[in-house]
């Protein structure tokens, strides 16, 4: 196609939805826009990558399962909201978002 591939680099690392490394099956994003976080979308995150065994950004060795912080996922009035495959889940607590991460691994 004669282009850079600094150039594909860059349109693949600017655009959230392209990423350069596999994405679990199970793909999870916890939103920490400015509602969510004031909301206690930190400790969600904490608690989720506790469970997981892991950090933001990474997947897991058996690709079943990635975590992904994202800024804003526009559903404010639900904070906090977390997104697992194509469903959301609003007004989340610490607690009710372990349950959805659990129930994950018993449909498994």
């Amino acid at each position: 196609m004669k282009i850079p591939l600094s150039r594909v680099y860059g349109v693949a690392t600017f655009y959230a939805q392209f990423t350069l490394n596999p994405r679990g099956k199970r793909h999870i994003r916890i939103c920490l826009g400015t509602a969510c976080h004031v909301k206690g979308g930190t400790e969600i995150v904490k608690k989720v990558a506790e469970k997981l065994g892991l950090r933001p950004g990474e997947t897991s060795e058996d690709l079943e399962v990635s975590l992904e912080i994202v800024r804003c996922l526009g559903c404010c009035s639900l904070a906090p909201v977390m997104v697992v495959g194509d469903k959301l889940f609003g007004r989340l607590t610490p607690d009710k978002a372990l349950r959805l991460v659990e129930d994950l691994y018993d449909q498994s």
